[in-house]
């Protein structure tokens, strides 16, 4: 009887503990039947599981984690020994992701996450930069190789070009966002070493934002330099 209780009081209490996780996952993954499904997040540097599920046949499949702010994560999907991983911005509440085992890292909707959906925004943009970028490096290279000097030169005034315009969008971007622990994060993986246009970001973001993971983070940058 004495055992019995204890079973119980302990099943209770996982219980509640996954209850009263802040941010719930419900995911769907066409075509997953069976493996490792599991929440990441970087600390200190380091990629860290925080919460997992095994999979078999189930659908949806729920995870949780109790944050803070708005952050970035990670789900990875565990198929004969190939990791397969796709990024979102977490944030409190429960957010919806579907996505499908043969695109799992490129195929996938996230709903119900506020950050998330300028992250998108932001990605999308960014994504024409880099393939516009690419090609000017193609072309480049090709040049090179044709030993078209005249060429070369204003193919290289062109990427100079592309990077001014496309650190003019990140800047203007995150001032524009300042209501999104997006900002702060775009501020810190591209102005870390300019004080200027950190403090230009800084102003413009709302007080929950500053005092957010990545605001904190920015904050640090900043009284850095």
């Amino acid at each position: 009887m004495k055992s019995l209780l204890v079973f119980f009081t302990l099943i209770l209490f996982f219980s509640c503990s996954k209850k009263n996780k802040n941010m719930e996952i419900v995911m769907n993954i066409e075509g997953f039947k069976k493996g490792k499904v599991s929440l990441q997040k970087v600390s200190d540097s380091t990629l860290i599981t925080v919460d997992s599920v095994f999979v078999n046949n189930e659908s949806p499949l729920n995870l949780s984690y109790d944050l803070k702010s708005p952050e970035l994560f990670y789900i990875t999907i565990d198929v004969s020994k190939n990791d397969k991983t796709l990024e979102f911005f977490g944030e409190k509440g429960e957010i919806i992701i579907n996505s499908k085992l043969k695109n799992f890292s490129s195929e996938f909707k996230v709903r119900n996450s506020f950050n998330d959906s300028i992250y998108r925004n932001y990605l999308e943009i960014i994504r024409r930069f880099n393939f516009e970028e690419l090609d000017l490096i193609k072309s480049s290279i090709e040049m090179t190789k044709l030993k078209q000097n005249d060429s070369l030169i204003k193919i290289q005034e062109k990427i100079q070009v592309l990077n001014k315009r496309k650190a003019l969008f990140n800047l203007n971007f995150a001032v524009n966002n300042g209501n999104s622990s997006v900002a702060p994060l775009i501020a810190i993986n591209n102005f870390s070493e300019s004080k200027v246009l950190l403090d230009t970001i800084i102003k413009s973001l709302d007080k929950e934002i500053i005092n957010s993971k990545y605001g904190k983070e920015l904050k640090i940058i900043y009284d850095s330099n």
